[in-house]
Formats: C-alpha cells, sequence, structure tokens
C-alpha cells in the first residue's frame, strides 16, 4: 500500500472528525514532505556543527590564540543561522515545483528607488547646502523705469505706469487688462482664467468710479464701490491690494484726498476747463469767457472746506462686501499697504499681531527672532521660514543660511520689505530710497 493510500484510508477513518475537501490530500501529503526534509535538515545541521567544532578545537590546539576561537564561532554561529532559515523556508507549502504556495508578507505599497545619477545627487547636496544659494536681483520688465511689484497667489506682478506684467519662471509676460480700466489692484489667485481687477473706469477725472472687474470666461463682471467723498474732492491711490472669494470682495488701499478746483466748481454748476485756488478765491478758465475770479465765500459752507484749509490727507481704507452692492468701510492705522490673504477660504488682513499670506498667518510674537525689534514678515516654504525683521534700525532676513542684514544684498538702505513666492521659488520685494527691488533666491 502507498503512502497516498495510507493518508486516504486514515481520512476514511476519521472522516466524521475532518471535512473533505479539495486538495485535502495533496496539502497533507506535501506537509509530511516537507516534515521529512526538515528532519534530515536538522540532523545535517548538527553533523556541520560537530565537524565545525572538532576543526575548531584542532585549530585552537595548533594555533593557540583568541581570534581563532572568535572565528570558529563565527562560523559556527553562519552555519546555524543557515540552518534556521533554510527550516523557516521549508515549513511553508510548496507545489510540485517547489515554489511557496502562499504569498508573501512584504509591503505592497510602491517605494521611490534611490537615484543613480551621480548629477542629481549632487544637486541634492547643493540645495541643502545653504552657502550655495544666494538672493538675486530681478530685473524690471521695462529696465530703468518705477517699479512697483504686488504678489498675488503663487507668483508676482509688476507694474510700470499704466502696464502690468506678471513674473512666468524666468521672465515677464504683460497683462491684457480691459482698456477702459485704470488699474490700481490685481487678484491672481485662480489664474488668469477667473482675472480679478479693481480699478477706476472712466476718464472724467470728477466723475469716475471705482470698480472691481472679474473675468469669467469671455466676459466681465463688474462691482461698483460707492464713493464716500465730499463733493470737489478727489482720490489719488498710490498702492492697493485686492482679493475676490466666492463669498467675499475685499480691496484695501492707500490714498490721498485732496480739493480739485474745477470738480468743486463743477459740483457748483459752473463749468471750467481749469482751475486754481488762492486764498478765499478761485481763479479759473471758463470755456466761453475766459479767465474769471470767483469767490468762495459766496457759495456758503462748503463740505470740502477742511480740505481746501488744510490740505489734502493721506488715508489707509479697507472695502469689504459679501454680494458687490453692500460695502462697509473701515479705517485702518498703518500708513503702509496693509496685505490681504485668503486663509482656508476667508479673507484675512495683516494687523500687529499677524502677518498674512495666500494660505499663511503667522503670529509675530511666536517666531520673532531674539532681539529683533518688530517682525516685518515671515513665510513658510517646504525649506523651512523666512523672516525680515528690524534690528538696530536696520532691516534683517534670516533665512536656512542664516541672518543677513539687506543692506549688504540691496546695495542701498533697506526701508521696508515683502515675502513671496514664484512658483516654488522664494522672492522678496525691497522698498529703498530708489524705490522698489525684487529679489529671488537662488542656488
Amino acid at each position: 500500500m502507498s503512502f497516498d493510500d495510507e493518508v486516504r484510508r486514515h481520512l476514511h477513518d476519521t472522516g466524521e472528525q475532518v471535512t473533505l475537501t479539495p486538495g485535502l490530500v495533496e496539502t497533507v501529503r506535501v506537509r509530511a514532505a516537507v516534515r521529512a526534509r526538515r528532519r534530515r535538515r536538522i540532523f545535517s545541521g548538527l553533523s556541520s556543527l560537530a565537524v565545525l567544532a572538532i576543526a575548531g578545537g584542532l585549530v585552537t590546539v595548533f594555533l593557540g590564540g583568541t581570534d581563532q576561537d572568535s572565528y570558529s564561532t563565527e562560523i559556527a554561529e553562519r552555519a546555524e543561522q543557515s540552518v534556521d532559515n533554510e527550516e523557516s523556508v521549508s515549513e511553508l507549502p510548496q507545489n510540485r515545483d517547489g515554489q511557496p504556495l502562499v504569498a508573501s508578507v512584504s509591503p505592497t505599497y510602491e517605494t521611490v528607488p534611490p537615484s543613480g545619477d551621480n548629477e542629481s545627487e549632487g544637486a541634492a547636496v547643493s540645495r541643502s547646502d545653504p552657502g550655495s544659494e544666494e538672493w538675486t536681483a530681478v530685473s524690471s520688465p521695462v529696465p530703468g523705469a518705477t517699479t512697483k511689484y504686488i504678489y498675488s497667489g503663487d507668483t508676482v506682478v509688476a507694474r510700470v505706469g499704466s502696464q502690468w506684467f506678471v513674473r512666468d519662471e524666468s521672465s515677464w509676460r504683460e497683462l491684457d487688462l480691459p482698456n477702459s480700466l485704470e488699474v490700481i489692484a490685481i487678484d491672481l489667485g485662480v489664474g488668469e482664467e477667473l482675472l480679478r481687477v479693481a480699478g477706476w473706469l472712466g476718464e472724467d477725472l470728477c466723475n469716475r468710479k471705482l470698480v472691481v472687474q472679474i473675468k469669467e470666461a469671455d466676459r466681465w463682471q463688474q462691482y461698483e464701490i460707492p464713493d464716500q467723498l465730499a463733493q470737489g474732492l478727489v482720490s489719488s491711490v498710490s498702492a492697493a491690494r485686492l482679493r475676490v472669494t466666492d463669498h467675499e470682495l475685499a480691496l484695501s488701499r492707500i490714498e490721498e484726498i485732496a480739493v480739485n478746483p474745477v470738480c468743486l466748481l463743477q459740483s457748483l454748476g459752473i463749468d471750467a476747463v481749469e482751475a486754481e485756488i488762492v486764498g478765499d478765491l478761485i481763479y479759473a478758465t471758463d470755456p466761453k469767457a475766459g479767465r474769471v475770479i470767483h469767490s468762495l465765500n459766496k457759495f456758503g459752507p462748503l463740505e470740502a472746506q477742511e480740505f481746501i484749509t488744510n490740505g489734502p490727507i493721506e488715508r489707509s481704507v479697507l472695502v469689504r462686501s459679501t454680494d458687490g452692492r453692500k460695502w462697509t468701510t473701515a479705517p485702518l492705522p498703518d500708513n503702509r499697504i496693509t496685505e490681504i490673504g485668503i486663509v482656508d477660504g476667508i479673507v484675512m488682513i495683516e494687523d500687529i499681531e499677524h502677518t498674512v499670506h495666500d494660505g499663511q498667518r503667522i503670529k509675530r510674537t511666536e517666531v520673532n527672532p531674539s532681539d529683533s525689534e518688530q517682525l516685518i514678515d515671515a513665510f513658510v516654504t517646504s525649506s523651512g521660514m523666512t523672516m525680515l525683521f528690524q534690528r538696530d534700525e536696520k532691516i534683517w532676513i534670516q533665512d536656512i543660511s542664516g541672518e543677513h542684514l539687506l543692506d549688504q544684498k540691496s546695495g542701498d538702505t533697506v526701508l521696508w520689505g515683502r515675502l513671496g513666492r514664484v512658483g516654488a521659488v522664494v522672492t522678496m520685494t525691497l522698498e529703498t530710497q530708489q524705490g522698489q527691488t525684487l529679489l529671488m533666491l537662488s542656488e
């Protein structure tokens, strides 16, 4: 009777205890064969250990050194480990070809193999070396022209007069904006396909309107910001920031409010092509009568009288709206432009306690470097935090390479600064006595 017949007879006798399934006999046969091989390997391993022990003893007797003892012990340990490994492999059920019948227990997730490119490895080392990185100046889109830089989304825009340019990695490209609008702010937070702009609509200085326009596909949607100035007063915006979400529009700006004599006369029903206020008199040029003189006293109390007497004022304000129709206006304390960011879909403004960027709102006291008088800005990237701060009445930068005085990088006295990025590259704009400068962190 063969071994398989004995197994079948045994299973038949104990059938009430064992549930017969397809392949069960084959499985039992395989396990029995595994046990037999296991016993043979154990005996073989013990024999090998005995031979090694004898050999080690002879070496010790003839050479008499401790090094040989450790060597023979190491050989014995390796042999024992080899037996254990073979034993663990043999315990796995195998098919007729000797292949394991169970799946591997190694991880099933995919890993990225290390690069074998020496150049790539060198580049990685260079990025991690602080000494290999430096701040380099970026030329203006119009070299030699006065340029103002504004961060928006993941890029920076440059304003040169009435022209606006966006930075595309290593070059500038002019934006296509509405011709009817004198743009004062741009929001590129969601890309040029949904461009948002704020500016003056109309060529008549006395009757123009401040609006926000949003590009949707091939058309523009417009929201008007109500004029809250007294008659005869005009606004001249020197800086502005715009952010638009699905739930809110927000515009911060710094503006000079002043009396315009021509606009003042027009508000009183008097036509003039030019005019000048001298004391209580207005010297004007009438389109038909020519040169005329008007006395301000005959017009009675004027809403703009304070500005006539004291001259223009500069102010910083923030206007917000949730529907584009009803707007709220709030004065801002700083005489610098107030930055606006979108954090978790909510419009956030910079204040005395927090710095703000799109996606970031950082408490100044928690990151302020030691011995600094004021934290100007902070910006977080995957490589760490970069900070601008004031110390000893000078502006410093702290990045992954340490602390540096910004005067040494820009070549001029730095008055203020702002951090941002173009794609994945960290940049900063510096305000100096000569104007604004854009610098980029390069390797």
